[in-house]
């Protein structure tokens, strides 16, 4: 028999692929800049890093040559006592983006499919094709609200989960009390992904054991500085939490990654300080967008501002502080493409992104 070379699933081979951010030091090298003069906006990160005791924590850690605990115990019971939640509803993952994944195959048959509202985080419609589950967009409204009657027209026999973040990236928008009943209403399994909770100030996580059909995720990337870490976590019915633990990757979370989150949630209290502070400097920073008279900054919930250009580009705009050493994110997508995302620097670091956004702006002409 003639050799074979492997053969990929035909439905992968046009798969797009998620679109990711550079690493800090190559974006230092395009703009010709040290990697302390680059101001990376364009990934949602925290501008403070992870608390000092994360890097004490690491330095002095023994154990890396032994297997984490795949039933996750201790850092179950701390996210438990976090979140106010039973330790039996609780998984953790290898950042949400691992249990957005894991949903997507335990919770959605063969035939069956996903409903979600774009403009929203591209996972969705990428673990979606990674699965080889259908996924059906319903636009969101013009202002980025959901639109439930569309979400109720969009719903057929074969909807399996509806998935919608809150608040919404990139549009940083949260949903309304009244829209979360709706959609509770409508009887559908609800995963909410909550990823910017803490800078809203609000979670459904509560309600998870009052409505059987609704599941939260949560992470520490943004508001305890864990992004390079993966650290995420899920609150679920207990019937759905049991699952998860059983198909998961026995060793989905590294020991380092535990150590830092349970060093984390024991100074808490100086992680939500800070998170005041970015919600502050978030205020600061959209009323100084909206004094440029060729931006348009939009309301956020979240640790990120998505700003309209009005007469231009976003991609225009996106080159023009790339040039100057700010990197903000480009959606090249038709509702956004006069539109860009920038996260929230930390104050010190707000008169030189305003500094550089006003010449990148004079750069283009903008008016």
């Amino acid at each position: 028999m003639a050799e074979q070379p492997p053969s990929i699933r035909p439905d992968l081979l046009n798969l797009p692929g998620y679109d990711p951010v550079q690493p800090l030091e190559e974006m230092a090298r395009t703009a010709g800049l040290a990697p302390a003069d680059v101001l990376k906006l364009d990934a949602n990160e925290n501008p403070f890093g992870p608390l000092p005791v994360v890097a004490e924590t690491l330095a002095h850690f023994y154990g890396y040559e032994r297997y984490p605990d795949p039933l996750q115990l201790r850092l179950r019971e701390a996210i438990a006592d976090y979140v106010d939640a039973p330790v039996e509803r609780i998984v953790v993952g290898a950042g949400s983006d691992e249990l957005i994944d894991l949903c997507f195959r335990c919770l959605v048959a063969p035939r069956k499919s996903i409903l979600s509202c774009p403009p929203t985080f591209g996972m969705y419609r990428f673990s979606a094709g990674m699965a080889g589950i259908p996924i059906v967009e319903v636009e969101r409204r013009e202002d980025f609200t959901v639109d439930i009657d569309a979400v109720r027209a969009g719903i057929t026999s074969e909807t399996a989960l509806i998935v919608l973040a809150s608040p919404n990236n990139p549009t940083g928008n949260a949903l309304a009390k009244r829209e979360v009943e709706s959609l509770l209403d409508i009887g559908l399994p609800l995963l909410i992904d909550e990823a910017y909770a803490e800078f809203a100030g609000a979670s459904l996580v509560s309600k998870t054991g009052q409505r059987p059909q609704l599941m939260v995720l949560r992470t520490f990337s943004k508001w305890a500085g864990l992004a390079g870490l993966r650290m995420g976590f899920g609150v679920f019915p207990e019937s759905v939490a049991e699952v998860l633990l059983k198909a998961k990757s026995p060793y989905n979370v590294n020991v380092a990654g535990e150590a830092a989150v349970l060093a984390s949630l024991e100074q808490r209290a100086v992680l939500e300080e800070r998170v005041r502070t970015i919600v502050e400097a978030r205020g600061t920073l959209f009323e100084s967008l909206r004094a440029l008279p060729w931006l348009e900054p939009l309301p956020s919930d979240a640790n990120f501002v998505l700003c309209r250009v009005r007469d231009g580009d976003g991609s225009g705009l996106k080159e023009a502080l790339a040039q100057r050493g700010v990197f903000v994110r480009y959606f090249d997508t038709p509702r956004l493409q006069d539109y860009v995302r920038i996260s929230v620097p930390r104050p010190d670091q707000s008169a030189t992104l305003l500094e550089r956004l006003a010449a990148a702006g004079a750069d283009l002409g903008l008016q």
